[in-house]
């Protein structure tokens, strides 16, 4: 009798909401890492951006037959989502191409779950607890300091403002898809149908932006193209489902904490070094991360 009462205890932990919230968002935040640590060895990253969108949507395209038609206010929502990811794809590559990846992109990343808390409050009626609030204002500054520890370059400032741009977007496309996973009866309905949306946003918007120039480099990486595909799905798809079952302000800004994997990634396998202001940064991440979760 006992063996069945703690069985049914453990089943009850397993599937309690907050817990798959949680779950599927560090899964999202490992894999999102091990995303932006292999495009950042993708000659044009851009046209590596455009693979991924192609490749995702081709991905999933067989299995939208197994799920209801999303309809009414999830189709407005998957447009809106599919149109900010448009913008977003071409200011997160411009800040890759004004300045270093591994600084402008910590600084896109810190500052989209600020954009999206304002959002989340303003907008989807959330009110974080005042120990949630500084659990995200510790994960985006620890965050954004990572990006601040590395040297000043040329394009620097130029960089940073792409970036600040970036987040925006991030904070934008956020509150859009927490909106929209949650007006469907099915989820994955609605995940799917936005991997399907966003491939077809970057396979017009490219080619508009840089010509046929990045259509011939997108064949030479798509071995790569196709993983990162992949990849992505896991990666976005936990995430919008994350959306589904918790509070969307403390699980986008809990994803940022991909940079702590990335950065540990980055240190074994490309070699990048670990300074005191670096681990302070991640020390800040890891604290946040905690708050957010007694928030």
């Amino acid at each position: 009798m006992q063996s069945d009462q703690s069985f049914g205890a453990a089943a009850t932990l397993i599937t309690h909401p907050r817990l798959i919230a949680l779950s599927l968002i560090i899964f999202s935040a490992v894999v999102h890492a091990i995303v932006n640590i292999l495009t950042k060895r993708a000659d044009d990253k851009y046209a590596m951006r455009l693979l991924i969108g192609v490749f995702s949507a081709i991905l999933v395209a067989p299995w939208l037959l197994l799920l209801p038609l999303p309809h009414g206010r999830a189709i407005w929502l998957l447009i809106a989502t599919a149109f900010v990811h448009a913008i977003y794809e071409l200011l997160l590559v411009r800040s890759y191409e004004s300045a270093a990846f591994s600084a402008v992109y910590p600084v896109a990343r810190g500052t989209g779950p600020l954009f999206t808390t304002l959002g989340a409050i303003l907008v989807l009626g959330e009110h974080p607890s005042i120990l949630a609030l500084a659990g995200i204002a510790l994960v985006c500054g620890g965050v954004i300091a990572i990006g601040l520890s590395h040297r000043a370059s040329d394009g620097i400032a130029k960089g940073f403002a792409f970036a600040l741009g970036t987040g925006l977007t991030i904070g934008i496309y956020t509150v859009i898809d927490a909106t929209g996973v949650r007006s469907v009866p099915e989820p994955l309905t609605y995940v799917l149908w936005f991997f399907v949306m966003h491939g077809f946003s970057v396979l017009v918007t490219a080619p508009g932006i840089r010509g046929r120039a990045v259509v011939i480099e997108a064949r030479r990486q798509w071995r790569l193209g196709v993983l990162l595909g992949i990849l992505s799905i896991a990666t976005y798809g936990s995430a919008v489902l994350a959306y589904r079952f918790g509070a969307t302000a403390q699980l986008a800004a809990l994803r940022e904490t991909s940079v702590l994997f990335g950065t540990a990634l980055a240190m074994s396998f490309l070699g990048e070094p670990m300074t005191a202001r670096r681990w302070l940064a991640a020390a800040t991440i890891a604290g946040g991360a905690i708050l957010l979760q007694a928030g």
